[in-house]
């Protein structure tokens, strides 16, 4: 090992995602690789926190089995502080406000590339940061530093696609300066594990020295003959990292019953309150308060003789519902975000915003969710995301991420402030063939798009 040794801190949770990323990085010449596992979630107060305890051990300690496999050191760190106060009391106080926040949205933005970034440089020396997202960087055409991927092949898919929209042309100049190129942010290879959403409000100059060695690769499904997977990769690994089922549930916390979860931590007693049917104003029930209702999700109510789906919650407690997964209240065709939230990757608006006031852009309002064609412009303080289709269960809290190059360059995201206004409220009807899977999991919507491709 030289003295040039090029230091590279990888992140390793204990999952298949990380250790594959660790293995690809020990093959970099003349550097060195170390490994940093964060336990970030304090238990000790949680009414199941013996199991989260036992669960987050094993993960630190299939991560040491990871580092040990490749002899490279690993160090553990802890940022519950950074944690609680940045990322999770901005979740549940969002959720007494009626917003629906996204703590994977956050923990990126606060602790991946804010707290553990921060440790990596300044604690361990490190000149890259390292982790197993499922994302792409661009860092200009110039750019050739080894340690930063194949730089050319992105630039290469920018052009091809970017060559067949030329209204984003400027984004090859965005962000650029005279001394300083901010990195762009990518969708992933593959499409079924692409996480540039969650990404999304990520400040890009933070990117400047990031790898991520699994944006070009598959997880499961090679696109090509003979292209090796992610999971394939992690045979190599001699104690059933491979077997390892998908990370689940809220970000550094894991799976839990949200609703007894959720209660532990509200800032004050949960308020009982009225569903009321939002096309007759009838009360169709009660509710032990509305923080536990996500707007177009099921609401479960005692005795119903059908189902009833989530549609508004105001602040005295009233939560709206529907009877159909399509009625047009939960159906709006835009959306609002304060222009002071929105994080746009390279630091400044893009150039058809501050020329014409008008930008076409791709969007979508959850992770992996297709998607939708939109016009962006300014109103007032606000940005205006107007959909070219009705898009359902838009609430205030979610993260909006923008795309152009055909979704192929996540621009920024935040935090929706306001929906336009419903069908049901502008009386409009929903023509069933125009609708819009509001996930990658709405299967709702099968048998509209078979007949209308029929």
């Amino acid at each position: 090992m030289t003295n040039s040794a090029r230091k590279i801190v990888v992140a390793l949770s204990g999952g298949i995602d990380s250790a594959v990323s660790a293995l690809m990085l020990k093959s970099l010449p003349d550097s060195i690789l170390v490994g940093l596992h964060m336990s970030n979630w304090n238990a000790s107060d949680e009414s199941s926190g013996s199991i989260y305890c036992e669960h987050s051990e094993k993960e630190a300690s299939d991560a040491q089995l990871v580092a040990n496999f490749l002899n490279i050191e690993m160090k553990r760190v802890e940022f519950q502080r950074e944690y609680w106060h940045g990322v999770f009391e901005p979740f549940v106080e969002g959720f007494t406000e009626g917003k629906t926040l996204n703590p994977d949205v956050g923990c990126n933005q606060v602790i991946k590339f804010g707290a553990m970034r921060d440790y990596a440089v300044e604690r361990l020396g490190a000149n890259y940061i390292a982790t197993g997202h499922y994302a792409r960087l661009w860092h200009g055409d110039n750019h050739s530093d080894q340690y930063l991927g194949n730089n050319s092949a992105v630039t290469a898919l920018l052009e091809r696609t970017i060559g067949m929209l030329p209204q984003d042309e400027w984004i090859f100049e965005w962000g650029k300066t005279r001394d300083v190129r901010i990195p762009l942010l990518l969708a992933a290879e593959d499409e079924s594990k692409d996480q540039s959403y969650f990404l999304s409000g990520v400040n890009g100059s933070y990117f400047s020295n990031v790898i991520f060695p699994l944006g070009n690769m598959r997880k499961n499904n090679p696109s090509r003959p003979g292209e090796a997977t992610v999971r394939q990769m992690a045979e190599q690994f001699p104690f059933g990292i491979s077997k390892k089922k998908e990370s689940m549930g809220i970000c550094f916390i894991g799976r839990r019953n949200f609703s007894d979860f959720l209660s532990e931590y509200l800032p004050k007693e949960a308020v009982p309150g009225s569903f009321v049917d939002v096309e007759t104003g009838t009360i169709v029930g009660k509710h032990k308060g509305s923080a536990f209702y996500t707007v177009g999700q099921g609401a479960k109510i005692s005795g119903a003789s059908c189902k009833w789906f989530t549609v508004q919650k105001n602040t005295d407690g009233t939560v709206f519902v529907c009877n159909d997964t399509h009625h047009p209240a939960l159906y709006s065709d835009e959306l609002y975000v304060n222009c002071d939230e929105f994080n746009w990757i390279a630091g400044e608006v893009p150039k058809p915003l501050r020329e014409i006031n008008n930008l076409p852009a791709l969007c979508r309002v959850r992770h992996l969710q297709p998607l939708i064609p939109c016009h962006v412009t300014a109103v007032q303080d606000e940005w205006k995301i107007k959909f070219d289709r009705p898009v359902r269960a838009i609430a205030p809290g979610q993260t909006a991420a923008l795309y152009v190059g055909g979704g192929t360059v996540c621009i920024g995201g935040g935090p929706i402030s306001s929906r336009g206004p419903t069908y049901h409220e502008l009386g409009k009807e929903l023509m069933m063939s125009s609708l819009h899977p509001s996930g990658i999991n709405d299967l709702s919507l099968r048998h509209v798009c078979r007949d209308s491709n029929s």
